[in-house]
């Protein structure tokens, strides 16, 4: 990778590998002491402190340390360059990935690697913590570091030429309320030092030395949004229920055990989705029982008494290389999540008992991903059962009924629901993989992403049967995908039954609201006029208009392209 490029220099000696290892261990120490101070400077900032914590944990992989040491040492090379080496495969990986939130995680890599390389080479601290007046930054890219250190009252908005609005700079920006446009691709050659420059994060869009008129129009947008933002900021310690007092489930979706407490001190009520796949960040064999089952027992105690949904390794398609050395035509229809779980029952094995072990220590339960086959739940549940026979043969507290549910993320699982409810415990449908494969569209296709929409009639009613279907059987049926988090949608779920919505964090506040606006006859009706609408353009105009002056429109207006 480009930013991580520096000079390659040969030892002649042992010695001298020595030395560069010490080296590259002084240069973590430092990179730890400067996060840590960063952390400390954010305050109450939940998604900063996560983030922090995340590349501290970055920081202190002992399999990062591994690496680079093994390059020193084999290839006689210097700490720099064996940092790049290391950290540049791992962003390589990222960055082939399909799923735009999944690729963009390569920029926390990328930003511990300069971090570290900075430290080895004695770089100059960055000179956006020195600004001395309020500025609109225009840059390449921002590290998602930087973006966490930025003050609301220095920054009045970003506007950048990489990432995407699932980047964790898009996300940060979002929680710091500044203003922010991503994927420009050419702002900042475009841009010159002292234009004026209007960022509209709500619509995505950057204006370049703005006529008057557009300066009045966007001056009252942004006391509409403030406004907005610090009415929902009034309602985050209030119960979870429709108007009618309705109570509803709304959790978290997190990626590492880190997230637990912000869960917990935003309101959420339990884990809707824990995706292990991410503890794996650095490499892909990253497997030890112990380590997993720390994770998720902290996560399970932290939460407890709510539940923890904890997805078992979703590797393969648009995530982690399932197979070094496998190339598919169409890796979303290939090798992926459970199929090769249960190819790998060492592997999978390992994660269940760490799960399972960790059920004895609050309300754990287990979601399979991606299942199409009957067969696929009745396997793992046979690997459960074995499982739980040796550790209560070992003595080890688990608990032997831990709930089991599936992702129904499938036309195959939804269409035959019934075949799959008898085994199951609970359901929790994945709306970005069904409607992908639903309607046949690679939402990390430029050429046909516009026509990845969850509220497409057919998905709609996919959703509406697997619901019923799991109320007449008696379990329960929630949203883990990413058509929970959209306000529009919420509306068309909760009247089609759904009984838990589980989001990211910094969403939590939109969803909270837009279900206390809503009630259930109100929610029903619309449900029921929308599975008879013939396009999802039609069916966001019906909640609109349904909702119009009863939640803020400013907080749905536009397709959110920037932060």
């Amino acid at each position: 990778m480009e930013e991580l490029r520096v000079q390659r220099l040969p030892l002649s000696t042992r010695a001298e590998a020595e030395h560069e290892k010490a080296r590259f261990e002084e240069a973590l120490g430092k990179t730890r002491t400067e996060l840590l101070a960063l952390a400390s400077r954010l305050g109450d900032l939940i998604e900063g402190r996560q983030l922090i914590d995340a590349h501290i944990l970055l920081v202190d992989d002992p399999i990062l340390k591994r690496d680079v040491h093994r390059r020193i040492s084999e290839g006689m090379l210097n700490a720099e360059y064996a940092v790049s080496q290391v950290l540049s495969e791992v962003i390589e990986r990222f960055e082939s990935m399909k799923d735009p939130y999944t690729r963009e995680r390569s920029a926390d890599v990328r930003d511990v690697g300069r971090r570290i390389i900075n430290q080895l080479v004695g770089a100059e601290k960055e000179a956006l913590m020195k600004l001395d007046m309020p500025v609109v930054i225009v840059a390449r890219e921002l590290d998602p570091s930087v973006t966490a250190g930025l003050r609301k009252d220095q920054v009045l908005g970003f506007a950048t030429d990489e990432g995407g609005s699932t980047s964790h700079t898009a996300i940060l920006a979002r929680s710091l309320g500044i203003p922010a446009v991503v994927a420009l691709r050419e702002a900042a050659e475009t841009v010159q030092p002292r234009q004026m420059v209007i960022v509209d994060g709500i619509h995505g869009r950057v204006i370049i030395d703005p006529e008057p008129d557009e300066i009045l129009y966007y001056t009252e947008l942004g006391k509409r949004y403030r406004e907005a933002q610090a009415a929902l900021a009034r309602k985050s310690d209030t119960p979870v229920a429709t108007s009618d007092g309705r109570p509803v489930e709304l959790a978290a979706n997190i990626e590492f055990s880190q997230e637990a407490e912000a869960a917990k001190n935003c309101g959420a009520r339990g884990i809707g989705l824990f995706r292990t796949e991410f503890l794996r960040l650095l490499t892909p064999d990253a497997d030890d029982e112990e380590v997993q089952y720390k994770a998720y027992s902290h996560v399970v105690k932290t939460l407890a008494p709510y539940p923890v949904i904890i997805r078992t390794l979703d590797l393969g398609g648009d995530k982690f290389l399932g197979t070094p050395g496998l190339h598919e035509r169409n890796p979303f229809l290939g090798y992926r999540a459970i199929r090769i779980c249960l190819d790998r029952p060492e592997i999978f094995k390992r994660q269940l008992r760490a799960i399972m072990r960790a059920s004895a220590d609050g309300d754990a339960r287990l979601l399979i991903p991606l299942v199409s086959e009957v067969s696929q739940v009745v396997a793992t549940r046979g690997l459960l059962a074995g499982i739980s026979a040796d550790l209560t043969s070992d003595g080890i507290p688990h608990n032997p009924h831990m709930p089991v549910g599936i992702m129904v993320e499938t036309p195959a699982a939804a269409i035959g629901i019934d075949l799959f409810l008898p085994h199951v415990d609970f359901v929790s449908i994945g709306t970005n993989d069904l409607t992908q494969y639903t309607l046949a569209v690679d939402r990390g296709s430029p050429y046909v992403a516009r026509l990845f929409d969850s509220m497409h009639p057919a998905v709609l009613r996919q959703i509406a049967s697997v619901v019923q279907a799991c109320h007449e059987a008696g379990k329960w049926a929630g949203v883990c995908g990413q058509m929970a988090a959209e306000p529009l949608s919420v509306p068309l779920l909760l009247g089609m039954g759904v009984d838990e919505l589980s989001v990211s964090l910094s969403q939590i506040p939109d969803i909270r609201e837009m279900i206390g606006i809503i009630d259930t006859s109100m929610a029903r009706d619309l449900a029921g006029r929308a599975l008879e609408l013939p396009s999802a353009s039609e069916v966001r105009s019906l909640v609109r208009t349904a909702i119009a002056g009863r939640f803020p429109g400013i907080l749905i207006d536009g397709d959110g392209a920037g932060g």
